[in-house]
């Protein structure tokens, strides 16, 4: 999975820029301290087939890795930058020879290059080794039998330093600001999502203040009534969730109380139960302006509404088990059931609501229209009124 170079080990990642840093290299080793894993790492960059060069764990050819002290020497140096012989590293296994006085045809073969550069983990320096050939040819000069002399070698060491020194502190910088962006990012994210938390908190409470406030309108309506209103839980979850005008709630409440006024006017209980079907929250804007002989108008209207439903339901329901459509058996079918009498006097306490809406609705309540004589009877008083079949 692709990612950012500098994430990842700072000598790995040089390893793996050499090929455009020194195409015609066939040898590098690194040795550094990786602080992921704890340990020392020693990687070779190898030369495959084509221009593709691959990093791996070093192999030591089946003989014994680096001893302890053999890696502190190399780690330990104060020299950045040094030239070796092959021989003098511990990677070439070779009985040493003894040392004789350095002179020019000696540096001649000190062709490996050592770059040491300081690891922020243990202190110590993280080594990478450079083996080039005793020409120029490493540098793409093929053929050339030029040797590298001791000026080369300075300005060799000096620039493939400095270049590689480039690459970590720009990667130690990028990693540091990635790092910080990183954290201003967990810390946004942190304050999102706890200005979610209170928001879920505040709209939360919001929604038990706006219940309290409706039980509170409930409670002020019951007194002096013969019924006691009370909120069903389904009731209470819509109100939980209403984001109108607050002001509107008492008007709401106070439609939802009339409706159920009108729906029960018999009920021999003392406790009436709102739900949430009785709570109209559309067209608030309307409603909350509209003038009091509007709403007084819209709550009559209601209750003969809610009255002919009741009648039209029950009236099916007795046809279905077959027997007489009279105002008894009606009365009973309803619910909570009333008398034959009580829908007497309901038709005619409301018989101009009722005439509006049936005149208005001519679709609606067709089995009563035609069937139950009471409505016909109420239709008969009020000439124009079209009976439907039903």
């Amino acid at each position: 999975m692709p990612s950012f170079t500098f994430i990842g080990n700072p000598i790995q990642n040089v390893l793996e820029k050499l090929q455009t840093l020194l195409p015609g290299i066939t040898k590098v080793i690194a040795l550094y301290y990786c602080n992921e894993s704890a340990e020392l790492k020693i990687k070779s960059l190898i030369k495959r087939s084509g221009n593709e060069n691959s990093v791996e764990d070093y192999d030591f050819d089946g003989q014994d890795g680096l001893t302890m002290k053999e890696t502190d020497k190399l780690r330990s140096s104060t020299q950045h930058i040094h030239w070796y012989k092959k021989d003098e590293l511990p990677f070439d296994k070779k009985t040493k020879k003894t040392s004789a006085q350095m002179d020019v045809f000696h540096e001649l073969e000190n062709v490996v290059l050592s770059l040491g550069f300081i690891n922020d983990h243990d202190n110590k320096n993280d080594i990478i080794l450079f083996y080039f050939n005793q020409d120029l040819s490493n540098f793409g000069l093929t053929g050339n039998s030029k040797q590298l002399t001791v000026e080369n070698k300075l300005i060799i060491g000096s620039l493939l330093y400095n270049s590689i020194k480039t690459i970590i502190d720009s990667a130690k910088n990028d990693l540091v600001l990635f790092n910080t962006q990183n954290e201003i990012t967990k810390s946004l994210v942190k304050r999102y999502n706890h200005s979610k938390d209170e928001l879920e908190r505040y709209k939360s409470n919001y929604g038990h203040n706006l219940v309290d406030l409706c039980k509170s309108y409930v409670k002020d309506y019951s007194q002096g009534k013969r019924f006691n209103y009370v909120l069903s839980d389904d009731a209470i979850a819509k109100i939980r969730t209403y984001n109108g005008d607050i002001a509107a709630l008492r008007i709401v409440i106070q439609k939802a109380i009339n409706y159920v006024n009108s729906l029960y006017f018999d009920n021999t209980k003392n406790e009436i139960y709102i739900s949430e079907d009785y709570l109209n929250f559309e067209n608030m804007g309307t409603s909350t302006a509209s003038k009091p002989q509007e709403r007084q108008l819209y709550n009559d209207l209601t209750k003969a509404e809610s009255l002919l439903d009741r009648l039209e339901k029950a009236a099916r329901f007795v046809i279905a088990q077959g027997n007489d459509l009279t105002s008894a058996n009606v009365g009973r079918a309803m619910t909570p059931s009333i008398s034959a009498p009580a829908i007497s006097d309901a038709l005619k306490k409301q018989k101009k609501k009722l005439l509006t809406l049936l005149k208005r609705e001519p679709d609606k309540w067709s089995l009563i229209r035609t069937e139950f004589r009471p409505i016909k009877n109420l239709l008969n008083s009020q000439p124009g009124i079209v009976e439907k079949t039903a």
